[in-house]
């Protein structure tokens, strides 16, 4: 599943002569916010290791979900430049750098995804939350926790979409 959050793709509603009831707005605003998140992939994986993005594509596209992989930082980064990602998985090594530089280029980007590292090191649990990560799972890498950790960071991340300020419903993939 791809989404897209481009506000140049929202459709123009045409001017209507009754004001919509509140059953149509809230369809309304589900159909619009599911056109505008119709190109993002939902997991992004970072790192030189691709069987990590294959583990993720195994976990994921059973829901329907789209992973891609970047091999190092500068794959990343430009990956992001160009395209939205809800979920970035990243290693806690890189080729060109080091998590804590994918998180600050995450954290840069417009509409940033949630950031989840992989890694070893106990201490990622406290550390990747206190820089602005999501969270860190750490190896050996166990099913359960990897599927929790990532849909619970792609549900934070489209709960940043919901328009609940203004009185809508939420959506109902969110």
């Amino acid at each position: 599943m791809t989404r897209n959050l481009s506000s140049e793709t929202l459709p123009v509603a045409p001017a209507c002569p009754r004001p919509p009831s509140a059953t149509e707005v809230d369809a309304d605003h589900c159909k619009e916010r599911q056109e505008r998140l119709t190109a993002v992939t939902d997991v992004l994986s970072v790192g030189a290791n691709p069987t990590l993005a294959v583990y993720l594509a195994g976990l994921f596209t059973k829901f329907g979900w789209t992973v891609r992989r970047a091999a190092n930082l500068a794959e990343a980064r430009a990956f992001l430049g160009n395209q939205k990602a809800a979920v970035v998985v990243c290693e806690e090594a890189l080729p060109d750098g080091v998590w804590q530089e994918a998180l600050g280029v995450v954290n840069a980007t417009p509409d940033a995804p949630m950031f989840v590292v992989i890694g070893s090191d106990k201490s990622l649990m406290g550390e990747a939350p206190a820089l602005g990560g999501f969270d860190a799972v750490i190896r050996p890498l166990r099913e359960a926790e990897v599927i929790w950790t990532v849909a619970s960071a792609w549900h934070q991340w489209m709960k940043q979409f919901e328009d609940l300020e203004s009185g809508g419903a939420p959506c109902s993939d969110a």
